[in-house]
């Protein structure tokens, strides 16, 4: 006797599919090897940002001190995001890391516009700080700093 497919088994019938084959991948990386041995535990990278009344509206980007940088950290990569009306990215930059993890007041310089809300409003912003190697486009950490600027 056969039996019939009823609407639900034709349902289920991808989502054990694709379970099966996301848990076949789980021990591959992207270029089919295994994946690498994972970094050393530390505590996780830290950001400090040193906003100045100097940094509204202005193309000075702020003092950023990063501490807890991973291990091969070659540079940082720095985003500027406003994130109301609409998400919308206000420039950025790299700086190379020098071991201090200190970026200076005035080192973004990629289209950098600080954060500028209109008068007598307060908007959401958040830097988006990346701890990169120059080995890998895959960041080592990555850290946000979300803030209100009135």
């Amino acid at each position: 006797m056969r039996k019939r497919f009823s609407g639900k088994n034709l349902y289920r019938a991808p989502l054990l599919l694709g379970a099966t084959l996301m848990l076949s991948a789980c021990g591959l990386w992207q270029d089919g090897s295994e994946s690498p041995a994972q970094p050393e535990t530390s505590p996780d990278m830290q950001v400090e940002v040193k906003l100045r009344a100097l940094h509204r509206c202005s193309r000075i980007s702020p003092e950023m001190v990063v501490t807890n940088v991973p291990k091969g950290t070659d540079y940082f990569d720095v985003r500027l995001l406003e994130n109301e009306p609409q998400e919308r990215l206000l420039g950025g930059g790299s700086w190379e890391n020098d071991g201090t993890g200190i970026i200076p007041e005035g080192a973004l310089t990629r289209v950098y516009t600080g954060p500028c809300p209109p008068a007598g409003q307060s908007r959401q912003y958040t830097y988006v700080i990346s701890a990169m190697s120059h080995k890998d486009k895959h960041p080592l950490s990555v850290r946000v700093y979300p803030f209100v600027q009135e």
